[in-house]
C-alpha cells in the first residue's frame, strides 16, 4: 500500500496544483477610500471661560508714546515734578478736571505722529485754561500768538477766535509740531522751537551746532525761560511716567467724558445748541470757547463730551421738558453754592450748580458700624446735565445712573439725585 502511494504521488501532485489554479478566487473588496480632509481654517479656539481683555489703560498708552528722556534727564526735571505735586490731592484734582482735554490732545498727537509729551504741553502753557486773547497777546490753552495764528491759518476776529477753538487749534499745533520734528529731528528741540521760534533756533544751531547725543537737556544755547519751559514739560511727563514716586494717583478714564466732534446740520444759536446738548451755557462755552459772546451762531461743528453729544444728536429739546413734572422732596433743603473749578472748560456758576446737602466723605472701611454715612443728594437746576453734575461732585455718569435707577441719561430741573450708593 505504501509502495502504491509512493508510485501515485508524483502523478497526483500536478493534478491538485492544476485544479487549484483553475478554481476562481473570491474577489477581495478594496479598502474603503479615506474621507476627504477638510482644509484647516486659521482660527483660534477660545476657551469658554476666557474673559474679555481689560480696556486699554490711557496712561500706559501715553507712556509708550513718549519720545523724550524720563525723570533722570536732569535734576531740574525731578525738582519741578516735586513742585507740581507738593500738594498731591490738589494735583490729582487738577489732572482730573482737564483729563478729557489731555485725552483729546493725545489722540491728535498720535494721528500726527507727534511724541506723547506734547499732549501735556497746555499744562505748561496755560494749565488747559482757555485764556482769552488780547491785542498782540497769546490766546487759548496752547497760548498761540496772533502772528502764529495767521501762519497757521486760524481765524481771529471780533466774533470768533480759532486760537480758542479746541479742535482747530489742537490740530494746527500738532501739525506744526510734526513739521518742526521733520526739520529738527529732536523732540526736545521741537519744544524749544515752539517756545522761542523755529527760525531763531535754526540760526543758533547753524552758529553753534546741534545738541550732543546726550539724552538729557540739549546743550544748545537758549534763554533761561525757554530752558525752563522744556524742563516743565519733561517734569509733567516724569510724573505721568512714575506717579507713585510722587505720591499721586492719576485719574481713570471715563468714556462718558470723552470729547467728540459733532456736526451741526443747520445753523442755530449758542443758546439753542447748549439746550439741545443738555449743558449749561457755562459748560457749553467751556468746550466751545472760541465764541466771544453768548449770542453767536453755530454753523459747522461743536466739541462736546460723549453724554452731551449723544443727547445733542437726539434733536431739539421739547420746551416742556424744562419744567419739573412733580414737586421735589428736597424743595425745603437749603441751597449751597457750587465749588468752582480752575479749569475754564467748565467754570461752575453758583446759580447753575446747587448742592442741596452736605457731603460727608470718609475713608473706605473707617466708618463706624453704628453710624450710617449721610446720604448726599443734588437737586437738578435749569441748564444742568447729568455730565455736569457728575463732574461737579467727582463721580461718574454711570454711577449716577446706577444709584438713581435712571432709565436714560436725561434729567429734568427739580429732579433729585442721590450722589452716593444707598446703604
Amino acid at each position: 500500500m505504501i509502495a502504491l502511494t509512493r508510485r501515485l504521488l508524483p502523478t497526483l501532485i500536478p493534478l491538485v496544483l492544476t485544479a487549484c489554479a483553475a478554481t476562481p478566487s473570491r474577489p477581495v473588496a478594496p479598502p474603503p477610500a479615506p474621507a476627504p480632509v477638510q482644509p484647516v481654517q486659521d482660527v483660534t479656539i477660545v476657551p469658554k471661560m476666557i474673559r474679555p481683555p481689560a480696556p486699554a489703560d490711557f496712561w500706559s498708552n501715553m507712556r509708550d508714546s513718549f519720545g523724550m528722556q524720563g525723570c533722570s534727564a536732569d535734576p531740574q526735571v525731578t525738582a519741578w515734578a516735586r513742585t507740581y505735586t507738593q500738594r498731591p490731592n490738589r494735583f490729582e484734582q487738577q489732572i482730573n478736571e482737564v483729563l478729557p482735554l489731555i485725552i483729546y490732545a493725545h489722540k491728535s498727537a498720535m494721528q500726527h505722529g507727534v511724541a506723547g509729551e506734547f499732549a501735556l504741553l497746555p499744562w505748561v502753557e496755560s494749565q488747559y485754561r482757555h485764556v482769552p486773547g488780547k491785542k498782540n497777546r497769546p490766546a487759548g490753552m496752547w497760548q498761540i500768538m496772533p502772528e502764529t495764528a495767521r501762519t497757521l491759518g486760524l481765524r481771529v476776529d471780533k466774533n470768533y477766535d480759532e486760537r480758542l477753538d479746541i479742535t482747530k487749534s489742537t490740530e494746527s499745533v500738532m501739525s506744526m509740531m510734526r513739521r518742526y520734528y521733520d526739520d529738527l529731528g529732536d523732540w526736545r528741540l521741537v519744544d524749544v522751537a515752539y517756545n522761542a521760534g523755529e527760525f531763531g533756533l535754526k540760526k543758533t544751531i547753524d552758529k553753534h551746532g546741534g545738541p550732543s547725543d546726550d539724552d538729557g537737556l540739549p546743550d544748545v544755547p537758549m534763554k533761561a525761560n525757554t530752558k525752563e519751559h522744556l524742563v516743565k514739560l519733561m517734569a509733567i511727563a516724569c510724573i505721568v511716567r512714575n506717579p507713585e514716586r510722587f505720591n499721586v494717583r492719576l485719574p481713570r478714564q471715563d468714556g462718558d467724558e470723552a470729547l467728540q466732534v459733532v456736526q451741526v446740520s443747520n445753523p442755530q444759536s449758542l443758546a439753542q445748541a447748549a439746550k439741545q446738548s443738555g449743558l449749561s451755557m457755562d459748560d457749553f462755552r467751556g468746550f466751545n470757547p472760541a465764541y466771544r459772546t453768548n449770542k453767536g451762531t453755530v454753523y459747522s461743528t461743536l466739541l462736546l463730551p460723549k453724554t452731551a453729544a449723544d443727547q445733542y444728536k437726539l434733536g431739539p429739546v421739547d420746551p416742556v421738558a424744562d419744567v419739573a413734572d412733580t414737586a421735589s422732596p428736597a424743595d425745603d433743603v437749603e441751597d449751597a453754592p457750587a465749588k468752582s473749578t480752575k479749569h475754564g472748560k467748565a467754570a461752575r456758576s453758583s446759580k447753575n450748580a446747587k448742592a442741596v446737602a452736605k457731603v460727608t466723605k470718609k475713608p473706605a472701611g473707617k466708618a463706624s458700624k453704628a453710624e450710617a454715612p449721610q446720604l448726599a443728594i443734588h437737586k437738578v437746576n435749569n441748564g444742568e446735565s447729568l455730565w455736569s453734575i457728575a463732574r461737579q461732585h467727582q463721580v461718574s455718569v454711570d454711577e449716577l445712573v446706577k444709584w438713581n435707577d435712571l432709565p436714560s441719561k436725561a434729567v429734568k430741573p427739580g429732579q433729585v439725585l442721590k450722589l452716593t450708593a444707598s446703604r
